[in-house]
């Protein structure tokens, strides 16, 4: 017989809410100062427009964060995400938000790979995109219990 949902608050420690936000914040602010530095501030130079200087920094760091959101999931794979879709509560969300970084997950690597000629230039902007909305899908999940009290 299936044990029933549990009622039980499946809430994360401290510290593993202070590594979600600084690992996310880095990541989502690494990537949006290389957009911002990509987009508007080139310069032209004799042969066309030049990336700035710091883009590649920019770019580094995106993949240094990147490379420990991997690791944090996998964390929250073991701490939360499994113990919590057995609750039944906010598995929408909770769902949601693990496939929209699987989603970004993808297409980081697609970027990296698969290059941006042709029908993979659709990539770079999904990327882009889906990352920057990627915060307000977290505050959906972390405030939704204040709407709904039991999910």
């Amino acid at each position: 017989m299936p044990k029933p949902p549990s009622t039980a608050p499946i809430r994360l420690s401290r510290r593993t809410r202070l590594a979600i936000a600084l690992v996310g914040g880095g990541l989502w602010v690494s990537g949006g100062l290389w957009l911002i530095f990509h987009f508007f501030f080139r310069k032209i130079g004799p042969w066309g427009p030049e990336p700035h200087m710091l883009e590649p920094w920019w770019l580094g760091m995106h993949g240094l964060f990147a490379f420990a959101t991997l690791w944090l999931v996998g964390l929250l794979c073991g701490l939360h995400i499994v113990r919590a879709w057995q609750s039944g509560r906010r598995r929408w969300s909770g769902a949601s938000l693990l496939a929209w970084v699987l989603a970004l997950t993808l297409t980081g690597y697609l970027l990296i790979y698969a290059g941006d000629d042709g029908p993979w230039g659709l990539v770079s902007p999904s990327h882009w995109i889906a990352g920057l909305a990627l915060p307000v899908l977290y505050g959906v999940h972390r405030l939704i219990r204040f709407l709904r009290p039991e999910s």
